[in-house]
C-alpha cells in the first residue's frame, strides 16, 4: 500500500472510530444525551434506573387531570415494554412519581427530574409542566419506546437530575388545511409528534381562497361549495370538519397540553368565503370563478360596503371562540388586493378585534399588514414573517402600541420552503431552509428594535401549495421541527449547532420506528 492510499485508509479508519465512539457514548448515557429540545441544566450521574415489571406510576394526588396524564403516559409505555405499569396512589420505590408542587419556582411548563437507583420523581407545578417532563423521560427510554409491539429490554435510565423550562412562552406550530385537506387522524397524528418536542400550540389555518374547512351553522354553503376545492384538487370530498371532529381535535390537542388557534383568514384570502355566499360577501353580487386551485394571492377580498360581512364574521366567531383552548383567533389580515383602500382595510380590522374581544378572545394577525393598522393597544400578537425591511417597520409599529411579536421568519420557520435545489418539492421564495439555517438563529436578533421582551414565541409554518399526502408532510417537517424546538425552549448561550447534529442524527431510529417519512439530511449524522 504506497503512503496515499494509506493516508485515505487511516483517516477512514478514524472516522468510523469517531462515529463508533460517538454512538457508544449516546448508549452508556442511557437517554441524557439525546434529548431534543436540550434541557436547561442536566447531570449524569452513575448508575441507573431500571423499569421493571414491578414499576409503577405513582400520583400525590386524585385529581383528574394528574390521573388522565398518568395513565396516558403509562399508555405510551405499556406495548413496548409489555409491562402493566399501574397508576396509584401511595409513594413506593421502584416507581415513577408524578408530584404536583404548587411551589416549585420553574412557572408552568418547568419541571424537575430525579433519577435514583430506587425510582423517578418528575416534579412540577402544574400538569402541564409533568407532561412536559415525560416526554423527556420517553425520549430517554430510547427509539424502541415508540414500538407498538413488545420489545426486548432493558429499559434503563442513567441516574441523573434534570431542572428544565422554555425560554419561550409560545412554540408553535401552524398547519395549512385550507390548501391541502388533512383528515382527523392524520391532524392526531401530527398533534402526537408536536408533543413529543415540546411545542405548545397548534396554529389551525382552516380558511383561505382555496378551500373552507370548518362548519358554521347557519352559513351551509361554506362546506357544501366552499370546502370542495384545494390546490390541485377540484372535487374534494367532505374536505372540511364538523363541529363534533373539531371538538374531537381540540381535546385530543388539550390531552397533550396544546393550545390550539383557529386561523380564521379575513379580509383577503376569502375567496371560498365568496364563492360559497357571492350576495353576501362579494360587492358585484357576481360569484368568482370557482373551484380556485392555483398558488396565486392577493386575489380577494371581502366586500367593505356591505354590513353583512360583520354579521358573517360575527357568526364564525360566535362558533369557534367557546370551542377553543386558547385566548386567541388568528385572522390573517395579510396580502389583501391592491385596489383594497387603507382606511377600509383599518376599519374592518378594528371592528374584527372588537367582534374577537366581545367573544373574550383575542387577535392574531400578520404583522405586515396588521402593522399598518393603529388603535391594536397591546392585547394584540402581531406574527412577523417577511425578510424584507418593509416587514421590520410594520412589526415596530405592532410593539409602538403595546403588542406582542410571534416570530416566523419565512427564510428560518417556513417549513414549505425547499431544503436544497434537489429538493423534490416545495418553495423558494424566501430562499432554502435547510436544518442547520433553521437552527442557527436568534429570535432576538431577526427584527432590528424588536426586543426579546417583545416577543412571546416562535412559530413554524407548513403551507399546503405543494404537499399531496401526510408523507410529504413529514418529508417538509422532519427533521427541521426538530430544530425549531430547540429554538424556542433552550437558552440561547447553551445551543451550538455541532453538538445538536449529533443529538439530532440519534432521533433517526425513532423517527422510523414512528413511521415518519424525515428528511435524511446530509449535515446530521443519522444513526
Amino acid at each position: 500500500m504506497n503512503q496515499s492510499k494509506l493516508i485515505i485508509f487511516s483517516q477512514r479508519i478514524l472516522n468510523i472510530t469517531f462515529v463508533l465512539l460517538f454512538l457508544s457514548s449516546v448508549s452508556m448515557a442511557d437517554g441524557f444525551s439525546i434529548v431534543i429540545p436540550k434541557p436547561v441544566s442536566a447531570k449524569k450521574l452513575t448508575g441507573h434506573f431500571a423499569l421493571t415489571q414491578k414499576t409503577v406510576i405513582s400520583i400525590n394526588n386524585t385529581q383528574s387531570e394528574l390521573v388522565k396524564l398518568a395513565e396516558n403516559f403509562a399508555r405510551i409505555l405499556r406495548p413496548a415494554t409489555g409491562y402493566k405499569l399501574p397508576v396509584v396512589y401511595s409513594p413506593r420505590t421502584n416507581s415513577i412519581k408524578l408530584t404536583i408542587d404548587k411551589k416549585q419556582q420553574y412557572g408552568n411548563e418547568g419541571y424537575i427530574l430525579n433519577i435514583t437507583d430506587n425510582g423517578i420523581s418528575l416534579i412540577a407545578k402544574t400538569t402541564t409542566g409533568l407532561f412536559r417532563g415525560t416526554q423527556t423521560l420517553r425520549q430517554m427510554l430510547g427509539a424502541k419506546i415508540e414500538a407498538s409491539t413488545q420489545q426486548k429490554g432493558p429499559w434503563n435510565i442513567s441516574k441523573g437530575h434534570v431542572v428544565d423550562y422554555p425560554r419561550m412562552a409560545y412554540r408553535g406550530f401552524m398547519l395549512d388545511v385550507a390548501r391541502h385537506f388533512y383528515s382527523v387522524a392524520e391532524v392526531k397524528i401530527l398533534l402526537d409528534q408536536m408533543a413529543l418536542y415540546k411545542f405548545n400550540v397548534f396554529h389551525f389555518h382552516l380558511t383561505d381562497d382555496q378551500g373552507w374547512r370548518i362548519e358554521i351553522p347557519g352559513w351551509p354553503k361554506l362546506t357544501t361549495v366552499g370546502s370542495r376545492s384545494g390546490v390541485n384538487q377540484t372535487d374534494c370530498q367532505s374536505c372540511f370538519y364538523t363541529l363534533k371532529e373539531f371538538d374531537e381535535i381540540i381535546a385530543y390537542a388539550e390531552e397533550r397540553h396544546i393550545s390550539v388557534i383557529p386561523e380564521i383568514d379575513t379580509p383577503g384570502h376569502v375567496r371560498a368565503a365568496m364563492a360559497s355566499y357571492p350576495d353576501e360577501l362579494y360587492c358585484d353580487g357576481e360569484a368568482p370563478d370557482w373551484p380556485y386551485t392555483s398558488m396565486k394571492v392577493q386575489i380577494s377580498s371581502l366586500c367593505f360596503s356591505n354590513p353583512k360581512i360583520y354579521e358573517f364574521f360575527n357568526d364564525v366567531i360566535a362558533t369557534i371562540a367557546p370551542r377553543i383552548n386558547s385566548d386567541y383567533i388568528h385572522v390573517g389580515g395579510d396580502e389583501t388586493p391592491k385596489w383594497v383602500k387603507h382606511e377600509d382595510y383599518q376599519t374592518f380590522m378594528l371592528k374584527a378585534k372588537a367582534i374577537i374581544a366581545k367573544h373574550n378572545k383575542k387577535m392574531i394577525g400578520w404583522t405586515d399588514d396588521l402593522g399598518s393598522v393603529k388603535g391594536l393597544d397591546s392585547d394584540v400578537i402581531g406574527q412577523h414573517w417577511a425578510i424584507d425591511a418593509v416587514c421590520c417597520e410594520t412589526t415596530l409599529s405592532v410593539v409602538a402600541q403595546g403588542g406582542k411579536i410571534l416570530m416566523s421568519p419565512a427564510n428560518k420557520t417556513y417549513l414549505s420552503l425547499k431544503y436544497n435545489e434537489k429538493s423534490p418539492f416545495g418553495g423558494s421564495f424566501a430562499g432554502y431552509n435547510n436544518t442547520q439555517n433553521g437552527y442557527n438563529w436568534d429570535p432576538a436578533t431577526i427584527a432590528p428594535g424588536v426586543k426579546e421582551k417583545d416577543i412571546i414565541g416562535i412559530e413554524a409554518a407548513l403551507w399546503g401549495e405543494r404537499i399531496k399526502s401526510l408523507a410529504d408532510a413529514h418529508y417538509m417537517i422532519f427533521p427541521r421541527l426538530m430544530s425549531l424546538s430547540e429554538v424556542g425552549w433552550t437558552p440561547q448561550k447553551d445551543r451550538d449547532w455541532d453538538e445538536f447534529k449529533h443529538r439530532l442524527g440519534s432521533h433517526g431510529p425513532r423517527l422510523r420506528e414512528l413511521g415518519i417519512n424525515y428528511y435524511r439530511s446530509p449535515l446530521v449524522p443519522w444513526r
